[in-house]
């Protein structure tokens, strides 16, 4: 599940056990409480497609509850929720691309999606092209030393008390 505020354009991608009511309201309910306390304002619209995870009395009591406006697009024109389809798109080619570029085998494809979603966050918009996502979303500067080309080789500590020899690696 991609969510993509709508003021900064901060996304998120959440991996759902099923598509179903009870998951996608479960990982919603934990973003609006992350999202409330980063941004300091209350949510009050969610564009959504007509899908029956969406569609149903739980999501209708939530909203109600938390005072959220649910606007659904037309069944079948994805065209309607054209910000959504196209960073889902991207998130989707991107992870393609670092998979392939990278050799990593597909099995690593959340890895993908996760890493092409978070640095998405750090590069300009058009809306605003003075700072980056993450800066609006979380209100402060954001540094980038920690960035990484994914696939980069990574080595395990292997502790002493293994019982190995003296020559024996000390990493794998």
């Amino acid at each position: 599940m991609l969510i993509m505020d709508g003021y900064s354009l901060y996304h998120q991608v959440m991996f759902l056990s099923s598509k179903s009511t009870e998951a996608t309201l479960k990982v919603f309910r934990n973003y609006h409480i992350e999202a409330k306390r980063y941004t300091g304002r209350k949510l009050q619209n969610m564009h959504l497609d007509m899908g029956k995870e969406w569609l149903n009395s739980a999501w209708e009591m939530y909203a109600k509850a938390h005072g959220i406006k649910l606007d659904f697009t037309t069944p079948y024109a994805y065209q309607q929720n054209g910000a959504a389809e196209r960073s889902i798109c991207l998130v989707l080619n991107g992870a393609q691309s670092v998979l392939v570029e990278s050799g990593l085998p597909i099995k690593y494809w959340t890895d993908a999606v996760n890493t092409v979603t978070y640095v998405r966050n750090f590069i300009p918009s058009m809306r605003h092209p003075g700072s980056i996502p993450a800066e609006l979303w979380y209100c402060r500067r954001q540094d980038i030393s920690h960035l990484r080309p994914f696939g980069t080789m990574a080595y395990t500590h292997i502790p002493l008390d293994l019982g190995l020899s003296k020559l024996s690696p000390r990493s794998t």
